[in-house]
């Protein structure tokens, strides 16, 4: 079973994605509108409104429950004007076979690449994937001293701090997300727990459960190592899905990359 296989059922609710996101990515793909690949594609938040759009897309993930999710919404958007593929694959050793106009890796996915060894790994076979003249654009967290001050800097225990309360609409049942979440400077990785607790309309608890996540975060200079050693050539760096100008006041690097 995948790490992430659990999250699969809640995923879309409690993981909703970044604003503007989707409309970037799809936008992308649709104007150049050739064979794409979103790695880290989940449950199809973007790869299915990219075949929406008309685009020959192929949504790699490691997780056989996130794709199982993301195909039955295909089907219940089916026909699309494009074409979506979904492969179950490591983003860090995958081979296709093929090549693409377009990658993408939305929603800071790169940042599960914990090593050095695992980045660059990921950077190397997207570069391999990348047709000529194509283009790779990911996007992942600024962390800045102030956004990482946010966080504890050891596992502190205790209660969880309430997230968010969702009401699925036929069931009337109730999903309360709780998260905690701190850094680990010497290793430079970010730990978060999640527990999911989904209650009946009559307050009776049907499932309790807790998940984890550890993720890496890279600052501006290391993304220009990584890249540069992988062979990529730097086309820009911005700080929104807007195209403003990357700035000490960003939250948010989306690089875009050329062989």
């Amino acid at each position: 079973m995948a790490e992430y296989d659990p999250w699969a059922p809640y995923y879309d609710l409690i993981q909703p994605g970044l604003p503007g996101e989707t409309e970037f990515y799809v936008y992308e793909a649709a104007r150049r509108c050739k064979p794409t690949l979103e790695l880290g594609c989940g449950t199809g938040r973007i790869a299915i409104p990219m075949a929406m759009s008309g685009v020959d897309v192929t949504g790699l993930d490691i997780s056989p429950a996130m794709l199982e999710l993301c195909a039955d919404k295909l089907e219940c958007v089916s026909p699309v004007k494009g074409r979506l593929r979904l492969v179950e694959a490591d983003m860090r050793a995958f081979r296709l076979r093929r090549k693409f106009g377009l990658i993408v890796m939305p929603y800071r996915s790169f940042m599960h690449c914990l090593t050095i060894e695992d980045q660059l790994a990921c950077l190397n076979c997207v570069r391999e994937h990348l047709a000529s003249g194509g283009e790779f654009i990911l996007n992942l967290w600024a962390a800045g001293p102030a956004e990482l001050d946010m966080l504890h800097d050891h596992y502190q225990g205790g209660r969880l701090k309430k997230i968010g309360v969702h009401t699925a609409r036929r069931s009337r049942a109730t999903l309360t997300h709780y998260a905690d979440a701190w850094r680990d400077d010497h290793s430079q990785l970010l730990h978060e727990i999640h527990r999911v607790v989904e209650k009946t309309a009559d307050g009776r608890v049907r499932l309790d459960e807790r998940m984890t996540l550890t993720r890496t975060w890279i600052t501006p200079r290391e993304m220009e190592h990584l890249t540069a050693r992988a062979g990529f050539h730097v086309k820009a760096v911005h700080g929104s899905f807007d195209g403003e100008a990357f700035g000490p006041e960003s939250t948010e690097m989306i690089w875009r990359l050329e062989a």
